[in-house]
């Protein structure tokens, strides 16, 4: 498989970090974080630039609380809209489509122009084709705080070889025990 570098760059360029931030602030336009970085924006954006140009990014501290989503209880983290989630969203905008090709094609969970719908389109397609399927419906319980931290950095090594970009995954990605249910990161994360 062929190893990727030289993305870090394009992490922190300015016009990947406003894309971030509109696409990371949706729904959300009413919350004070969002509002203050608006105000700003250019402000904002330029010191998360100089925060990863000069690699002194650190996580931002976690929110954590508990919500009931059908019927089971989550653990959800929660970090600062600033500079934490306009970050995440820098860092998919540019693995997205690098990752999306590694994945096997009945892989649906939160990728752009696949989900449920898909999902359910190709098992109805396999079940008209008179040929003989089975199906297992699963649910790994606590499936995101089990996974190990060093077996993901070891699968994303497969892909990715620039070195300051593996800097800061690892440190979102040890940021926690596991991969934390609230990270825009997280959902891929979970896929690979």
């Amino acid at each position: 498989m062929k190893r990727i570098g030289f993305l870090y760059e394009k992490i922190y360029d300015y016009e990947n970090l406003k894309l971030a931030h509109k696409n990371a602030q949706k729904g959300k336009t009413d919350y004070k974080d969002v509002i203050k970085v608006n105000e700003n924006e250019e402000y904002y954006l330029l010191e998360l630039q100089s925060q990863l140009k000069n690699k002194t990014f650190k996580n931002g501290k976690y929110h954590i609380f508990k919500k009931i989503d059908k019927g089971k209880e989550r653990e959800i983290y929660s970090l600062p809209y600033f500079p934490d989630r306009i970050l995440h969203h820098a860092i998919l905008q540019v693995l997205e489509p690098i990752w999306k090709k590694i994945l096997i094609k009945d892989t649906y969970q939160s990728i752009k122009g696949r989900g449920i719908h898909e999902g359910f389109r190709r098992v109805r397609k396999a079940i008209q084709s008179g040929d003989n399927y089975n199906c297992l419906k699963i649910d790994v319980k606590k499936f995101y705080p089990s996974i190990n931290n060093e077996i993901l950095k070891q699968i994303i090594r497969k892909k990715i070889k620039d070195p300051k970009l593996l800097w800061l995954l690892d440190l979102i990605i040890d940021s926690t025990k596991g991969v934390p249910i609230g990270n825009y990161l997280s959902q891929f994360f979970g896929n690979l």
